[in-house]
């Protein structure tokens, strides 16, 4: 835990991202997600950027909606955008997540924590247009991920592919972009292979996300500063809704290689 502590002081005190949404973290109350990223072009035309950020996420146990209990998620991303002109974006992305999980042992009355590790790949394409002031942007983005146990080793469920339909609407609160709200909504379906039986289950609707962002971005400075609310809910035998805060913040273009 103090681990997690003395990261979670590094992202809070180091103004480095904006707007990383929280990953979800399966069927808790409520949750914390604090990132921190890095975002700089790679050509002249500023047409093509990368974007770095690590994130750590916690969350509440069972009973209660402390969101920052108990060590959740570490995530390391790593994402290549390529404008194709005024209207259209791609991306594709690498990455790292490790994820705990936690249950109660009966018998000796004591928490047991599982590992689980995942690699991840995905491609997104998004369509921006303008109506007035606002900005709407709609996104779809497929996903690769492969999982695996504390040891490298095949989970139940090893391999997943996910679809994901994003709709969001960003709009700037003053004219030089200083301070914006941004609001998105998400869904997400997918299919997963069984470790024994090798077959493919039904690709069904899992969860939707919905997402409320404030951005600040300080005048003559490379940094941008998010915070903000994201509401999780979860497909099972019936809908759980979990809530989430958010922290993030991106150093914009640390090396002037232009």
């Amino acid at each position: 835990m103090k681990f997690f502590n003395i990261i979670i002081i590094l992202l809070l005190s180091t103004f480095l991202e904006a707007q990383v949404s929280p990953p979800g973290l399966g069927d808790t109350n409520s949750a914390s997600w604090y990132a921190m990223g890095l975002r700089q072009d790679l050509n002249e035309d500023k047409t093509f950027e990368s974007m770095t950020y690590i994130g750590v996420g916690l969350k509440s146990d069972e009973d209660n909606y402390n969101l920052i209990s108990k060590p959740a998620i570490v995530v390391l991303n790593q994402e290549f955008y390529n404008e194709l002109d005024k209207n259209w974006k791609v991306s594709y992305a690498i990455s790292y997540r490790k994820q705990m999980d936690y249950s109660m042992d009966v018998v000796n009355m004591s928490e047991n924590i599982a590992t689980q590790q995942e690699l991840r790949l995905y491609a997104r394409m998004a369509y921006s247009t303008k109506i007035g002031k606002v900005k709407l942007t709609q996104t779809a983005r497929q996903e690769v991920r492969k999982f695996m146990d504390q040891d490298w080793k095949n989970t139940d469920e090893p391999l997943q592919l996910r679809s994901r339909l994003k709709s969001q609407a960003s709009i700037s609160l003053d004219e030089n972009d200083k301070h914006s709200l941004t609001a998105g909504a998400e869904v997400l379906f997918s299919t997963s292979k069984d470790n024994i039986t090798k077959e493919w289950s039904d690709f069904k609707y899992q969860e939707a996300r919905f997402t409320m962002f404030y951005t600040y971005r300080p005048q003559e400075t490379p940094i941008a500063i998010s915070v903000g609310y994201m509401n999780n809910l979860i497909e099972k035998n019936s809908t759980h809704s979990a809530h989430y805060a958010s922290v993030d913040i991106t150093w914009e273009n640390p090396f002037h290689i232009f």
